[in-house]
């Protein structure tokens, strides 16, 4: 299936960031967005079953990654 949907490797999380008003975290999310080597290509159905499995969807308990914490 070819790749459809750009997907950021490690979460960037922007609008928590920004919700957050926190500087140092609002540029390090801005730095994940925007950071190419950060994407991937992926199908609509695999980026969206990556989503969920590390944002909590459906069912799923959310992921943490280095740059969350």
């Amino acid at each position: 299936m070819a790749a459809r949907d750009v997907d950021h490797i490690v979460p960037h999380r922007l609008s928590e960031a920004l919700d957050s008003g926190d500087q140092d975290r609002i540029a390090l999310a801005q730095s994940l967005f925007w950071n190419s080597g950060n994407w991937q290509g992926l199908c609509q159905r695999c980026h969206s079953k990556k989503t969920a499995r590390e944002d909590g969807g459906f069912g799923n308990k959310a992921l943490r990654h280095k740059a969350d914490m």
